[in-house]
């Protein structure tokens, strides 16, 4: 069912409201999300904005906590057979099948599959290293601090121990550079900004 109803978003560009505990199913379809509990809506906004959201945490569980960002696809890279995914002022290399050069790719990055360093990093086995700016530190659990790093207008966040935090010296202004394994993004294409 789920294609069938990309496909309407896409070719279509109708609104659309769709209830879903999955958030697998969120990401593929909307744009604009409302966060509901007991019947009342606790919180709203666009996808990207809701990905960073605290309270979203209780609903899909802390290993799914992270961002989800929208790129536009630049093109194959020939040496690693990756799809190459402008976000922000950087790039992402994104296993995407039939991804098409010029659309538009949503992908999820997990703050758990995150790495910080505060110093460029080189000769790594990594695919994706994004440089950027600390924007927070935010308590996660006893033990991990959340980390957001505006990388040009679009916030990713790295969850990291406290120990990490304070050896690193971790603090909103600091630069800093987000390291990403490309085997752990998923990518989704989306089209219509219509779709809720």
């Amino acid at each position: 069912m789920l294609p069938y109803l990309e496909t309407l978003r896409d070719q279509l560009a109708i609104p659309m409201v769709y209830v879903s505990h999955d958030f697998d199913e969120v990401l593929r379809l909307a744009t604009y999300l409302v966060l509901l509990d007991c019947g009342h809506a606790i919180a709203q906004g666009g996808v990207a904005e809701m990905s960073l959201n605290e309270d979203l945490r209780s609903i899909i569980g802390a290993d799914a906590v992270g961002a989800i960002v929208d790129g536009s696809v630049l093109g194959l890279d020939p040496s690693s057979g990756l799809m190459r995914v402008k976000v922000g002022h950087g790039e992402l290399k994104v296993q995407a099948e039939k991804a098409i050069v010029g659309a538009k790719l949503r992908v999820q990055v997990l703050a758990r599959d995150l790495i910080v360093a505060t110093q460029a990093p080189q000769h790594l086995s990594v695919r994706n290293v994004l440089a950027g700016v600390i924007t927070t530190v935010t308590a996660d659990d006893a033990d991990s601090d959340l980390i957001a790093i505006d990388i040009g207008g679009t916030l990713i966040m790295a969850r990291v121990t406290k120990a990490a935090t304070r050896e690193l010296a971790l603090r909103p202004g600091l630069r800093a550079w987000a390291l990403v394994k490309a085997v752990s993004l998923r990518g989704h294409s989306f089209a219509a900004p219509s779709a809720t």
